[in-house]
C-alpha cells in the first residue's frame, strides 16, 4: 500500500509555479482556440449556405483539420523547440 509523502515547502511552491504556468498555456490556447473557431465557423456557414442557395446539400472536406495540423506541425512545434530545445525527446 503507497503511503502519502509530506511535501516540504520546495515542493509546494513548485506545484504552485507548475499549476500557474499550466493554466496560463492552457487560457491562451483557448483564447486563440475561440478565435480561430470563430474565423472557421463562420467561414464554414458562409460556404455552407452558398451551397444551399445553389440547392446543394453539402457537407464540408476536413480542409480544416488538415489545415490545423500542418499549421501546428510547421509554426508552432519550431517555436516551442527554439524556446525549450526538442520537446519530444523529453
Amino acid at each position: 500500500m503507497s503511503r502519502y509523502r509530506t511535501k516540504d515547502t520546495t515542493d509546494l511552491v513548485w506545484n504552485r509555479i507548475r499549476r500557474q504556468v499550466t493554466r496560463d498555456l492552457d487560457t491562451r490556447i483557448q483564447n486563440f482556440r475561440e478565435e480561430l473557431l470563430n474565423e472557421m465557423l463562420t467561414a464554414s456557414w458562409e460556404k455552407y449556405t452558398e451551397a444551399l442557395e445553389t440547392g446543394s446539400l453539402v457537407q464540408l472536406e476536413d480542409e480544416a483539420t488538415e489545415w490545423v495540423d500542418s499549421i501546428l506541425r510547421t509554426q508552432l512545434r519550431p517555436a516551442i523547440e527554439a524556446m525549450n530545445g526538442d520537446v519530444a525527446k523529453r
